[in-house]
């Protein structure tokens, strides 16, 4: 009798510890899915602050050029120049 009942609270634990686990790993599931969102969202705001930088910073570039057309050119064919020596060697 006492065997059996042994059995039963040791039957009864191991349910217990499957349940704890499953929930366990439930949890663990939904804590690496938040992480990946979140290291996702981090991801697609740098890519939208760099697109803003890279737009703004091309916006400059044209007044430069709108403001300045001559000295923009003579800049333009001198690192022509340049890079063109670099490339010949």
């Amino acid at each position: 009798m006492a065997t059996q009942n042994n059995n039963q609270d040791l039957q009864a634990q191991l349910d217990t510890l499957r349940e704890d686990f499953s929930e366990l790993t439930k949890t663990m599931k939904t804590m690496s899915t938040d992480y990946a969102k979140q290291g996702q969202q981090k991801v697609r705001d740098g890519a939208q602050q760099a697109k803003a930088q890279a737009a703004q910073s091309l916006d400059q570039a044209k007044q430069e050029v709108e403001a300045r057309p001559y000295t923009s050119m003579a800049v333009a064919f001198g690192v022509g120049l340049v890079v063109g020596k670099l490339l010949d060697r």
